[in-house]
């Protein structure tokens, strides 16, 4: 009883990660025609970062490469290059939270869109490097646009579980 009492009392500690992969798998749902599928919003990197500036004890560098890894399979990437472009934007954010500590919805969406960009930057610089040949970069710069329209709306679905959660 003791340990179902122990993991009911810490699955709130998971809320984020499982919310995390619930929006990847919805961002990568064929709900846009084939050849705009894309340019789909990048919901599962939004709501890493903002887990990142908000509770960065519960998206731990472990969860980040999960989610990661999770974004490689699903959206048919090279194994590795959006673990190492997540663990980038963790680290550059950590370092921008050390010299601006506020948490605000206004902070959380400029560094939404600082994460945004230095994924996409790292994620084009990789394909670049890996596959030797140029891409669509409109295909690039709509994804990010649209991710940055879409991105105020699930900082406000995360804020509402991080309210939820009372840690």
């Amino acid at each position: 009883m003791k340990i179902l009492n122990s993991i009911l009392s810490n699955i709130n500690l998971l809320v984020p990660l499982f919310l995390t992969i619930l929006l990847t798998f919805i961002s990568v749902l064929p709900y846009f025609p084939h050849d705009l599928s894309n340019i789909a919003p990048l919901l599962g990197i939004i709501t890493v970062i903002f887990w990142i500036v908000n509770k960065p004890d519960l998206m731990s560098w472990s969860s980040v490469l999960l989610v990661g890894l999770l974004y490689d399979v699903l959206l048919g990437l090279h194994i590795g290059t959006s673990c190492l472009s997540l663990l980038i934007v963790r680290y550059t954010i950590i370092k921008l939270l050390l010299k601006f500590d506020d948490s605000s919805t206004l902070y959380t969406f400029i560094y939404v869109l600082i994460g945004l960009s230095v994924w996409l930057l790292v994620v084009v610089f990789l394909r670049s490097l890996i596959q030797l040949e140029f891409f669509n970069y409109l295909d690039v710069c709509f994804q990010f646009l649209l991710s940055v329209a879409v991105s105020p709306i699930i900082i406000f679905i995360n804020k509402f579980f991080l309210n939820q959660l009372k840690i």
